[in-house]
């Protein structure tokens, strides 16, 4: 039988990188719902992020307390934490060096925080409370205004959200991270040289998918949600604001950086549960200018885990996406939420 499906290469506008869409190999986007899985049941007894439990952390570096109280104990909505197995830092070795351009060995230094999202044991970041998870946007801002800071000498900072164990989280309580490295990525270092000036890919993107509209999930509040044209992953989308905003944490942005991603973020979730069946495993990933670059476009990643990377993909790179991103976002735009 011939194969009706053009196969094609696409490259991420972002970041440059090349994807592989070959939408022929599955059907719909449902195809994934028996991949989904039922989650090990765990329940908070003893889970170190719940509140009573603090002394099971590192003391905590930055807290949103409403009524007041004590460090380390009870009473808090958000909390910061170092990471007890830092993959990054520690940060009392900062400032330091750059990484040389041809380096082939260098310190991990840096930092690497876990942001509690909440007190109670919730385990989708999806069906936490919307003031939490306002709060929980507030706190990022706060910890990328921190380490973006000049004295600390860093190359990148970076929020990161691992849901369900294919993800990589290890614990379930809703949580993220914030990393704090020397080295800048090469993928951020990619951005950085797409996402400036007049020729703003980003900025290009809001415009052409406003124009298209087969692949736009969702549209207010400052921000668009659409599933990439060249999405590396079936059902992954993008958040990015409509306006050439630099810095997730600027001041002046407070109100596009708060409740309005958070709102984003947790509706592009639970659309991704309701297309599948539940919740699936995903990564979310927010790039924000660099410390030392003034002229960027910040934008949010979500990555839902449904698919298994490959030789081919492990070998060289370039991603291999079996779902159709206008199909996807048709999807995803219907889902009742």
């Amino acid at each position: 039988m011939t194969n009706q499906h053009h196969n094609e290469l696409r490259r991420d506008p972002l970041s440059g990188r090349w994807v592989t869409l070959a939408a022929g190999r599955a059907a719909r986007p449902a195809s994934f719902a028996h991949q989904a899985g039922e989650p090990e049941p765990r329940g908070p007894l003893g889970c170190p992020f719940c509140a009573g439990q603090e002394h099971q952390t590192p003391p905590e570096v930055w807290t949103d307390r409403p009524e007041g109280g004590a460090a380390d104990t009870p009473g808090w909505t958000v909390r910061v934490v170092p990471n007890k197995f830092a993959a990054f830092g520690p940060p009392s070795l900062l400032p330091v060096a750059p990484v040389a351009a041809d380096a082939e060995l260098a310190a991990a230094d840096g930092a690497h925080e876990v942001v509690v999202h909440g007190p109670e044991h919730v385990v989708s970041l999806a069906d936490l409370d919307r003031d939490v998870l306002a709060r929980v946007a507030e706190a990022w801002r706060r910890r990328l205004a921190h380490w973006r800071g000049p004295a600390f000498g860093l190359g990148a900072v970076t929020v990161i959200v691992n849901e369900g164990r294919e993800a990589g989280a290890s614990l379930e309580h809703s949580h993220s991270q914030v990393f704090a490295t020397v080295l800048r990525p090469a993928l951020v270092e990619a951005e950085v040289a797409r996402l400036g000036g007049a020729s703003c890919a980003a900025c290009d993107l809001v415009t052409a998918e406003r124009k298209h509209g087969d692949r736009v999930v969702a549209d207010g509040g400052g921000l668009l949600t659409v599933c990439p044209w060249a999405s590396a992953m079936p059902l992954e989308l993008l958040v990015v604001p409509d306006r050439h905003l630099a810095r997730f944490e600027a001041d002046e942005d407070r109100e596009v950086a708060g409740a309005a991603v958070a709102e984003a973020l947790a509706g592009a979730v639970a659309r991704l549960g309701a297309v599948v069946g539940r919740v699936p495993a995903w990564n979310a990933v927010l790039h924000t200018a660099p410390p030392g670059v003034a002229d960027f476009h910040w934008h949010l990643h979500v990555y839902p885990r449904l698919a298994t990377l490959g030789g081919f993909e492990l070998g060289t790179g370039v991603l291999i996406n079996v779902v159709d991103p206008d199909l996807a976002a048709e999807r995803l735009r219907a889902a009742r939420i």
